[in-house]
């Protein structure tokens, strides 16, 4: 995906070009520890990953809008943990 628009700098565009390839990383990063763990918080991915919950929880919505993750339900409403949504691996 491509943030930036055709009258940018061109700094701008290898800044794109550089957070393009954090991004993929950190989805394959998400993605292992959801494989490993089965289902987790932002705030354990956090953990196993090395990355930030902040990190994790841009990353999360994407990977729900591919199919590859969605937010564990119980009685019809999303499964909480210490405060967090707890998410699986489709």
């Amino acid at each position: 995906m491509n943030n930036t628009r055709a009258y940018d700098p061109v700094s701008s565009h290898c800044a794109a070009e550089h957070s393009a390839r954090f991004a993929d990383r950190h989805v394959s990063r998400i993605m292992a520890a959801l494989q490993d763990e089965k289902s987790l918080t932002a705030g354990e991915m956090a953990e196993c990953t090395g990355m930030t919950v902040e990190q994790i929880c841009r990353r999360l919505p994407e990977l729900e809008r591919r199919g590859h993750t969605q937010v564990v339900q119980f009685e019809g409403a999303d499964l909480l943990r210490n405060g967090y949504r707890v998410w699986e691996a489709v």
